[in-house]
This record gives C-alpha cells, structure tokens and sequence, in this order.
C-alpha cells in the first residue's frame, strides 16, 4: 500500500505564466524564500524534457548543517499543461530519503489557473502527512513569483500605453 496526497490552488495568472514560474531558475529564490527559517535555495539545476534532471538543494544558511536534497527525472513535459516527474527527496531532518512520483496539471479556468499537485506512492502515512504542510508553502512561493511576474507584466503594458 502507498499514500498520495492532492492539493488543488486557483492562480490569477495564465497557465503559461504559472508553469514558467515554477521551472524558471531565475524565480527560484523567490519562491523558496521564507518556506524555512534561516534556510536558503543553493542549487537548482534543471534540464526540462523527458528524462532530463532537476536538482534543488535548500539548506541552512551558511551551511552550518545539512540540507534537503530533492533529485528528480522528468516522465512528461507538456507545457503548459503537465509537469510529471519521479523525485528522490534526502529529508535533512529524518536523515533518510523518500522516493514519490510528482504529477503536477496546470488548467486554465477563464484566464486564470487551476494548479493540482498529486504526489504518489509514499510508502508511510506520517511521510505523505509532512508534505500537506510543506507543498502549500511551496506554492505560496509560487503564488508571489507568480504575482510578481504579474506585477511586472502590467508595468510594461503600462509603458507601452503611455
């Protein structure tokens, strides 16, 4: 037996945008920031097609302990769609690793977008039950990356109208 987990959030954005944001590196810290205290983004690497990699090491600031690592490979990519990958997670805090698959659809509802996050195949309840706190704050961060992308796209149809 195994535990999934679903989580549904509606976006103010376009798919497009949503889907962007959360590959883009350039949105990263952004996104992981405030999801830890005292703890920063150090890596994220991604190669975004099927069977490309996507590392991202977050960690105490300064490196004064461990850090999770989450290493995952891509199944399917279709942007802006569907994001579908297999992930190995090292948990600094348990000292062990966790392996789940991570299908993440993108579902534009009149310009804006609904985000559904399935995570499968924990092999323990309590696992699956630390991520219902943890994948909301993940997508906190994308809501602000999201937002500022928003922000800045208004700005400069603004102008270019004056």
């Amino acid at each position: 037996m195994t535990y999934d987990l679903k989580i549904e959030r509606l976006f103010d954005a376009p798919p497009e945008m949503v889907f962007d944001a959360i590959v883009d590196p350039d949105a990263q810290e952004e996104i992981f920031a405030d999801q830890v205290e005292g703890w920063a983004l150090s890596t994220f690497d991604i190669d975004l097609r099927v069977g490309g990699a996507w590392t991202i090491v977050f960690g105490p600031v300064g490196g004064e302990g461990e850090s999770d690592r989450l290493t995952s490979v891509f199944t399917e990519v279709d942007r802006p769609r569907r994001l579908v990958y297999d992930t190995s997670m090292y948990v600094a805090e348990w000292g062990r690793t966790l392996s789940f698959t991570e299908a993440i659809t993108f579902e534009d509802q009149d310009g804006k977008t609904l985000v559904t996050v399935v995570q499968s195949g924990f092999e323990a309840e309590a696992d699956r039950d630390a991520f219902q706190s943890g994948t909301p704050q993940y997508l906190d961060g994308v809501q602000r990356a999201v937002a500022s992308r928003m922000a800045r796209r208004t700005d400069t149809e603004g102008e270019v109208d004056r």
